[in-house]
């Protein structure tokens, strides 16, 4: 593993990276914003459908052996801690716009109390001690490609946790391991392009924990001050892998819904972009730029409009929307219907 000697102009740089590096976001980035509270048995969340003109609220009841210890919510994304006697439970939910419906998740029982419990960029991150004994980082994110929660456990005997870093979409987890005596970390973010969780690990030291940990612009940076080294690690978004002493490059991505329909043809989308701190929208159909993150928009003229977004980066992603009168999609084949998605992509 490469390292390099801390300089002053690299303790500037992170100095400033903690300073002003927490503008920069990451999605999952949901249409429309759900947002919960929570007494001591029950969890509610509602959120406002403006192609339906209608409220959705719905609740988790709870009966009187389980307590509501923890919620926190982010961006449209809700999370909650329940203990049930000595066992701990994490549930989760979040509004999809195209499915107009709630979409949960759960984890759990636990035996032991989950720590380091976070809720942001809409990741959900936290710590356990599994069933085994083995202490591990429970990571999920929600994909509206897959219409379903992605989830991400590791797990592992004979380690102590540190704490986790939740922030830009990237999960960093801390931990002691006590049959090697050294410190490691490891680093986790959602590719959407590839629809999977891609991990990254490190040996620090066996000497000492880590000095400096930070993310910024979904990038780990990382140093050991009495070895005086300072190193970080991006991700190439789409590649499958991280490398060392590279920031992460912005890569726009976002998911559309629905991709094909008759007119008026309302569509979702939904930003899944990393490393961004602005973007915009061409509809391709003549229509004003939209600058919302992840905006929505109806589709009036037939034909095949191709919707790019730009990120800052500059980065840019298209995907094709197909609309058509009513008549010329109703009682389409199915082979036909595929062609058209397969165009879409």
């Amino acid at each position: 593993m490469h390292k390099f000697r801390a300089t002053y102009l690299g303790a500037f740089i992170l100095g400033w990276l903690l300073a002003f590096g927490a503008h920069v976001a990451w999605g999952y980035y949901p249409p429309l914003q759900a947002t919960g509270s929570y007494s001591s048995h029950e969890v509610s969340y509602t959120v406002y459908n403006p192609q339906k003109q209608q409220g959705y609220t719905a609740s988790h009841n709870y009966p009187d052996t389980i307590t509501v210890v923890n919620l926190q919510q982010h961006n449209g994304v809700i999370a909650w801690v329940t203990q049930d006697g000595a066992s701990y439970s994490v549930s989760c939910v979040t509004f999809d716009a195209a499915l107009n419906t709630f979409q949960n998740a759960y984890w759990g029982p636990f035996p032991s109390l989950v720590s380091h419990f976070q809720v942001l960029d809409g990741v959900v991150a936290f710590s356990i001690i599994d069933s085994s004994g083995n202490v591990g980082c429970e990571a999920a994110t929600y994909d509206p490609a897959k219409e379903a929660w992605q989830k991400r456990s590791i797990s592992s005997p004979g380690i102590f946790s540190l704490g986790i870093i939740n922030k830009d979409g990237v999960v960093v987890w801390k931990y002691y391991v006590f049959v090697s005596g050294g410190y490691e970390f490891m680093a986790t973010l959602y590719d959407p392009k590839l629809g999977s969780w891609i991990n990254w690990y490190y040996f620090w030291s066996p000497f000492e924990p880590i000095t400096a940990l930070y993310v910024s612009n979904a990038t780990v940076y990382n140093s050991i001050k009495s070895w005086g080294y300072e190193g970080f690690i991006g991700y190439k978004l789409g590649d499958a892998y991280w490398t060392d002493q590279i920031t992460t490059v912005p890569a726009a991505h976002f998911v559309a819904q629905p991709k094909l329909g008759g007119s008026p043809l309302w569509v979702w989308f939904t930003d899944m972009s990393i490393a961004g701190a602005n973007w915009s929208y061409n509809f391709g159909d003549g229509s004003f730029l939209s600058m919302n993150r992840s905006p929505y928009h109806t589709f009036t003229s037939p034909g095949s409009h191709q919707v790019t977004q730009w990120i800052s980066g500059p980065s840019s992603y298209s995907q094709t929307i197909i609309v058509g009168y009513p008549s010329t999609l109703k009682g389409k084949s199915l082979p036909a219907m595929l062609h058209l998605l397969l165009l879409a992509d």
